[in-house]
């Protein structure tokens, strides 16, 4: 077997990169903001934003990479009080929880302001988060950037859980036909939230180059999604990613044999 490639096997995106995705989703949002900072006018600047999420009671479901751990008392657990004897309270022996680590989800997204200090703009990276287990929350975040005048760009990338596309089936087929394995980036202006502007990013196609809205009338300002996908991949190392596990979910035969021809040109299979 030869050496990998160490470019992007494929045209547009790379579906194990989500194997990394809190990693590839670091390095997608501070690229952005880079490629922004260079090209947005005088008056803009790009600002990455972030903040740490706090599971509520609404959540379902367990944050990505749940580890058990063996121990009890070593990892922090306090004692337990325990009432004199002759007290009138009788508790019976207290059961030792199993301690189980999870990633706390870090919110990262890409805000543009005006020199005058208004948000302008704001560029959001879906995570598998977003479209799992704290959608609502997300949803209620997107309506607030809407109600308050705000534009927003949407880059779903991912295959995990139900797309974000705001848009049924019907509506779906009916604007693209039979998307197949595809992904979508979506824009909202500010001046016309009914109107999304939404951009298919079929498997097997290179990412668009995608309109960043600025304030009416100011010109928009192009972002290559292609390459910052290909500078995330050389950045990272991704052709260290395990190859040989299936996609989960599961692609069509189609699809799976094009995904094993390319890694197979790649030198990855």
């Amino acid at each position: 077997m030869s050496a990998p490639s160490h470019s992007n096997p494929f045209p547009g995106m790379n579906p194990f990169m989500e194997q990394r995705w809190s990693d590839t989703h670091l390095a997608l949002v501070t690229y952005v903001r880079e490629a922004l900072g260079v090209e947005l006018p005088e008056a803009y600047s790009a600002i990455g934003e972030q903040h740490v999420s706090v599971q509520d009671g609404h959540s379902s479901g367990y944050f990505p990479d749940v580890a058990i751990v063996d121990d009890s008392w070593k990892s922090g657990i306090p004692p337990v009080w325990t009432p004199p004897t002759d007290g009138p309270i009788h508790i019976g022996t207290v059961a030792t929880p199993m301690i189980v680590r999870r990633e706390i989800p870090k919110e990262r997204w890409v805000e543009i302001r005006h020199d005058d200090g208004s948000l302008v703009t704001v560029i959001e990276v879906i995570s598998p988060a977003n479209r799992t287990s704290r959608r609502r929350e997300y949803l209620s975040k997107r309506a607030d950037y809407l109600s308050a005048g705000v534009n927003l760009v949407e880059i779903d990338l991912l295959r995990t859980g139900p797309r974000m596309l705001d848009m049924t089936d019907k509506e779906i087929k009916r604007a693209f036909g039979p998307i197949g394995e595809s992904n979508f980036i979506t824009a909202t202006r500010s001046y016309d939230p009914a109107r999304l502007e939404v951009y298919h990013c079929p498997l097997r196609d290179p990412l668009p180059t995608i309109r960043i809205p600025l304030r009416y009338p100011d010109p928009d300002v192009p972002l290559d999604i292609q390459s910052l996908i290909n500078r995330c991949y050389e950045t990272g190392r991704y052709w260290k990613l395990d190859y040989q596990t299936p996609l989960d979910p599961p692609l069509e035969a189609a699809d799976a044999e094009w995904v094993t021809h390319r890694l197979t040109e790649a030198g990855l299979a």
